[in-house]
């Protein structure tokens, strides 16, 4: 395991970029272009396309249903208009912590699969805590997700920007 370097930050709050409720396949290797991913229907992607030039971003995620729900998220990254690429597949599980609703959970474990390590992603599990996931931008600013496996009813994706 890679041990996480954090720089100094200002304070920057946590956003909503939106929620998945439909399983979307893996984006194939012609479905990446821009054209294409901007294009996916609204119930089954979420996009962000952070302000300014952060140098990472924190992710956090939500779930409704039941403690210990897993999904599966596809993680792709592009630097403006040009195509995307897989950044890292996340297994989210939804733990017992709940957010102002008793029916939405926060994730309290993340698991990163087909990382590309340039990005430096790291994730910080707590058991029935928030989990959270850490990456470099790299000067990247569009991020798309897609969930590949739902087993939850709704999959909520939150993210924060980290400025020097």
């Amino acid at each position: 395991m890679r041990t996480a370097t954090f720089k100094v930050s200002h304070q920057t709050p946590w956003v909503n970029a939106g929620n998945i409720t439909v399983e979307h396949a893996a984006l194939g290797v012609d479905g990446r272009d821009y054209a294409t991913v901007k294009a996916l229907t609204s119930t089954n992607v979420v996009h962000i396309d952070p302000a300014g030039s952060p140098y990472a971003m924190l992710l956090r995620f939500r779930a409704d249903g039941a403690e210990d729900l897993d999904s599966v998220l596809q993680m792709y990254g592009s630097r403006g208009e040009d195509h995307y690429q897989l950044l890292a597949q996340l297994t989210v599980v939804t733990g017992q912590q709940d957010t102002d609703t008793s029916t939405i959970h926060f994730v309290d474990t993340i698991t990163p699969a087909s990382e590309n390590t340039l990005f430096d992603g790291e994730e910080v599990n707590l058991a029935n805590g928030i989990a959270l996931y850490y990456l470099r931008t790299l000067g990247y600013n569009k991020f798309t997700f897609v969930c590949s496996d739902l087993d939850s009813t709704t999959v909520y994706i939150d993210y924060c920007l980290l400025y020097e």
